[in-house]
């Protein structure tokens, strides 16, 4: 029995790979969106310093999808703004209902420190045609908690950008520190290439 469970992991993985998981007219688009490869991967950060940092720690885990890892936000520097961002391919996604989630856990915002969210649609050569608008700022502290919504993105949107905001305020010992995880973009039509969401495969052997 054993070797049949493991034989199944590794074809569903295989499945997964090939982007064949799931719905097959939508999928979450991001890549490493649960940060199961235990780095960064699929992301970019912006505004890092000395006293503003992004890292994927372990052991801990947002609850929409199991796992160990989960990306870190700790800004300790005044008016500054700390984003963790990641676009999908040009090209490689399309306009309509699109649908979101996310979890976050706040550790603490102090001084003007705030955390926000937010998902636009851009088209090439045009720029942001469309988007979730901006969300935020999130509540409660200590807790972790998943925020799931929609929106309508325009017919010549052709790719995404989500990104994740740790921003301070002008003061001294401002700060603003989160967890992020378990990032959710699904795209109708669109079949997700990401090879590096495991919660989703370790999700279907509950």
């Amino acid at each position: 029995m054993k070797n049949f469970k493991s034989l199944t992991l590794c074809f569903v993985f295989a499945l997964l790979t090939l982007g064949s998981v799931g719905d097959a007219t939508a999928d979450n688009i991001l890549i490493n969106s649960d940060f199961e490869t235990g780095d960064l991967t699929g992301w970019e950060v912006f505004g890092l310093n000395a006293n503003a940092t992004v890292t994927v720690e372990s052991p801990d885990n947002g609850p929409a999808l199991p796992g160990m890892y989960n990306a870190f936000m700790s800004n300790h520097s005044e008016a500054s703004g700390l984003t963790l961002k990641q676009t999908t391919p040009a090209g490689g996604a399309v306009g309509g209902l699109i649908s979101y989630s996310f979890d976050l856990k706040l550790d603490q915002a102090d001084l003007g420190g705030v955390l926000f969210v937010e998902i636009f649609a851009e088209a090439s050569g045009i720029g942001i045609v469309g988007g979730s608008g901006l969300m935020g700022p999130f509540w409660p502290w200590g807790n972790w908690n998943t925020y799931s919504g929609t929106f309508n993105a325009p017919a010549n949107t052709d790719f995404y950008t989500v990104q994740i905001m740790a921003n301070t305020g002008a003061n001294i010992d401002t700060n603003c520190v989160a967890h992020v995880d378990n990032v959710i973009l699904d795209v109708p039509g669109v079949v997700s290439s990401d090879i590096s969401s495991m919660g989703a495969v370790k999700a279907l052997f509950r």
